[in-house]
């Protein structure tokens, strides 16, 4: 949502009515052609600020409208407590979805089993690539561990990391060391003393590693970084941000799954939506509506009659 509208930031004038809604109608006319039932969470009023930017104190101003029409698509929302990454990952662990789509790369630190990535400019999701926790950790020798490492030395939504520490570096350091996985563990096996303790140890070698490169992995020594660790990395409490993300999950309120064959478009309000939100006269509407709306009305009745047959 906050993509579509950037793209129309800098010529709102020349785009038409709603252009940002009209983009957001056909990327939800190519999901409704697939035999997938789509699930959008949004970002909670209590969610972190991002790097430089403030906490919303409202919802985006395309929110409502949007979610009107995830509704008349037949699509499912809910709203997080905070991070939508986060209750995504802990829907993901649950077995409440099967996959994340997302290209929020603190997806992967989260711990989601199944991510699922667009190809650039796919708008058709036909080049997609899987991330899986199984393949990140023996296809790509990246634990959970190492990616939180890479989260916090980069910097993220939580902090800013190490200066000068840059993707290629942290990514050097998490594939060449021990130093992620083991992080990980003492903060979920050890009390916040003796994390705190084990902390320094680890970061003390994170320092060697990085000002002497020992071993030749790194190819080159990157002293000026090992001096920039700030004193007291990594803060536990960002740490936790990461590793007990605040969700429904953690807050006791997540709902159980849901019957999806009760999500049907609703083709009627549906025209009616493009009418008033759109502009669209009766003519342009039944034209949107065989370009897509019915092919993919048609496939989830399908699968409607379907699981009734089979219950």
């Amino acid at each position: 949502m906050h993509s579509v509208c950037a793209v129309f930031r800098i010529n709102h004038a020349g785009a038409g009515k709603s252009p940002e809604l009209r983009t957001l109608f056909f990327r939800l006319q190519t999901l409704l052609k697939l035999p997938l039932h789509a699930v959008f969470v949004f970002d909670g009023l209590e969610r972190l600020p991002d790097k430089g930017r403030k906490v919303r104190s409202s919802p985006h101003w395309l929110t409502c409208d949007f979610q009107r029409m995830l509704e008349l698509f037949g699509f499912h929302w809910t709203e997080a407590p905070s991070e939508a990454e986060a209750e995504l990952a802990a829907m993901n662990v649950h077995g409440v979805i099967d996959a994340v789509m997302t290209e929020d790369s603190d997806i992967l630190i989260f711990g989601a089993p199944c991510i699922i990535r667009s190809a650039k400019n796919d708008k058709d999701y036909l080049n997609i690539q899987v991330f899986t926790e199984d393949g990140l950790e023996h296809g790509c020798s990246l634990t959970r561990g190492d990616r939180l490492l890479i989260a916090l030395l980069v910097g993220g939504d939580y902090d800013g990391g190490v200066p000068g520490c840059g993707i290629e570096i942290a990514h050097k350091v998490a594939l060449h060391s021990k130093i992620g996985q083991m992080m990980l563990d003492a903060f979920l096996t050890m009390t916040p003393d003796e994390f705190s303790e084990r902390a320094k140890e680890l970061v003390e070698d994170l320092r060697t590693l990085l000002s002497t490169n020992p071993y030749n992995s790194l190819e080159r020594r990157y002293k000026a970084v090992a001096d920039h660790i700030p004193q007291g990395f990594p803060q536990r409490s960002v740490v936790s941000k990461y590793v007990h993300a605040f969700t429904s999950f953690s807050a006791g309120a997540a709902a159980l799954p849901w019957d999806i064959s009760f999500y049907q478009p609703d083709l009627a309000n549906l025209a009616d939506f493009c009418r008033q939100h759109l502009g669209w006269e009766d003519d342009v509407i039944i034209e949107k509506m065989y370009g897509g709306i019915w092919e993919g009305t048609y496939l989830r009745a399908l699968c409607k009659v379907s699981s009734t047959v089979l219950v």
